[in-house]
């Protein structure tokens, strides 16, 4: 691996590094963001995608309740294309949730939350799937979703056009330094072992859950408490908004519209490893009872997959645990609190609020370099510039419809179905080198993400890497086996009903027609490790990894 030097090495890829990484490069700053996985295959990119309002927070967490009202509206105007504005409502199912409405009403009008409450009648003729257990509601329209996915490739993208770099599958073995002065960071690659160097005057933790573990290689204690968070994505969606139980935060009271389907989240466990992360029956239980009791149709809809991600809660010496812990995020200055010259980590924190944690965090950066260019994140959008990789939106708004009769452009043919992912939509990835595998594709592009879970795209994925990179059948068919995989290891959980019966057709349809396995067993190298795709490293596999972190993905 070559060595190369950099202003600023930014360490981890999620919504926090790329979030970072931009900020630099809008600020004129040289930066190297590193990553052990691919971008967003961390916290962000096993989130529920709820663009927050605030209103979860505005009763316990008044700190966060504002940052996130405030980001809401940012990301609005500079992330246009990745959120949809599904708006939100909070509603009250019991007597002990109604007991919490003046507490969640005073802290909406308290926090500038915009918040209107609505007769049940009128929420169920816009909302026709609300239970007959609603008792009050509250609409709340600055909740939203966010694509987690499109939200991070957009700000590294926007990065890499203003001279960052980006190395995914990258992880930092060991940090240099000359006294008290930190010099570089040291890097291996994670599929070839290769190790090298950068050679920086700053670096900066972004890695969430994993920043206590990257302080500790440089002999510094960062109190990072890593707490699970399980959710159960539905085959279609239920509502045209986020449903919210209006209570104080617990487990099972979200429902997200994500695009074509719909997430319920989430629980909240403490665990003792950020890659530790299994996921119990009860805990899936639990998220589809606590569901139904604001949405009709959880309990007879097809629960296709189940994941976990891990909350990176910053510890602040409380005696708060779990939910009690503050959504907050903290600027750590290892200069100021541990005589480290270049050394900062950010801690905490959510993903609606990246932006600002990212501000802040280069704000101290760019002091130590002696940088004096203010932030203009909140003003300059990702899209800024007419480039096909900018074009992140929601796809259904521009595939156009047969209209024969004037110049709009006919449908395309669709390589995955379930996610209206077209041929072109891919095609810039598999020309990039920091895209290694068939799941790097899938967080660019959604495909196989849908209500098939990649049982027929895999194959047009595994066409794409013969056709634009140049790799042999058996490889491409390797690839598209550890793709498969790492599908059926999230499916696994919820394995019942019409997702048994799904999952029989698939697998008839991968053995019976298209001879999958027979075709591994002929592969030369099937049952030793995965092949690599195009010299680049190993493909697709992911043999390294915890089995409960895979199983999220």
């Amino acid at each position: 691996m070559p060595d190369t030097s950099t202003g600023v090495v930014v360490i981890g890829g999620g919504s926090t590094g790329a979030g970072v990484l931009r900020d630099l490069a809008l600020r004129g700053i040289d930066a190297i963001l590193v990553e052990k996985g691919d971008l967003a295959s961390g916290t962000t990119g096993r989130s529920h995608g709820l663009l927050h309002s605030g209103g979860r927070y505005c009763v316990n967490d008044e700190q966060a309740a504002i940052e996130c009202v405030e980001e809401g509206r940012i990301l609005r105007r500079i992330a246009r294309s990745t959120v949809e504005d599904t708006g939100g409502y909070f509603v009250s199912v019991t007597e002990e949730d109604q007991a919490w409405e003046p507490r969640f009403a005073e802290g909406c009008r308290r926090t500038g939350i915009t918040c209107e409450r609505i007769s049940v009648d009128e929420a169920r003729r816009r909302e026709p799937a609300l239970s007959k257990h609603v008792r009050t509601v509250f609409w709340v329209p600055e909740d939203g979703h966010l694509d987690p996915f499109y939200l991070v490739v957009g700000n590294v993208e926007s990065a890499r056009r203003r001279g960052a770099r980006v190395m995914t599958h990258t992880e930092v073995s060991g940090f240099l330094r000359e006294g008290d002065r930190l010099t570089g960071v040291r890097i291996r690659d994670s599929k070839t072992r290769e190790e090298g160097t950068i050679a920086c005057q700053s670096v900066i933790n972004a890695t969430g859950a994993w920043a206590g573990l990257v302080a500790r290689l440089f002999g510094v204690e960062v109190k990072v408490v890593p707490v699970k968070g399980t959710m159960v994505v539905l085959s279609r969606r239920l509502a045209h908004a986020a449903i919210n139980r209006c209570h104080k935060p617990g487990d099972g009271d979200i429902v997200v519209p994500g695009l074509s389907v719909s997430i319920l989240g989430t629980t909240s466990a403490k665990v003792p490893h950020p890659e530790t992360l299994p996921i119990e029956w009860d805990e899936v239980r639990r998220m589809i009872e606590e569901g139904a009791m604001m949405l009709d149709g959880v309990t007879t809809a097809r629960a296709m997959r189940a994941y976990a991600g891990v909350r990176p809660l910053y510890d602040l010496g409380a005696e708060a645990e779990g939910r009690e812990m503050s959504r907050n995020f903290a600027v750590i200055d290892h200069q100021e609190r541990d005589g480290i010259k270049g050394f900062t980590s950010i801690v905490g924190g959510k993903v609606t609020t990246f932006r600002l944690m990212a501000e802040r965090v280069v704000d101290v950066a760019a002091r130590y370099l002696g940088v004096s260019t203010p932030c203009t994140t909140a003003e300059v959008p990702l899209n800024d510039r007419d480039e096909p990789l900018d074009q992140l939106r929601h796809r259904p708004s521009v595939l156009g419809v047969p209209k024969p009769h004037d110049e709009e452009p006919p449908l395309q043919p669709l390589l995955c179905e379930c996610e209206l992912v077209r041929p072109q939509d891919v095609a810039p990835w598999f020309k990039d080198p920091a895209v290694h595998d068939l799941e790097d594709v899938r967080r660019r592009t959604r495909s196989g993400m849908g209500p098939c879970q990649a049982a027929i795209c895999s194959y047009r994925l595994a066409a794409r890497l013969v056709t634009d990179r140049g790799v042999d059948g058996p490889t491409a068919t390797r690839a598209m086996a550890d793709f498969l995989e790492t599908r059926w290891r999230g499916v696994r959980h919820v394995f019942w009903g019409s997702q048994l019966r799904n999952m029989q057709v698939t697998t008839g349809l991968h053995m019976e027609l298209y001879n999958v396995d027979r075709q591994l067993m002929l592969d030369p190298v099937a049952g030793t490790s995965p092949p690599p795709l195009a010299g680049e490293g190993r493909g697709g596999g992911l043999a390294q990894e915890p089995a409960e972190v895979a199983a999220q993905r």
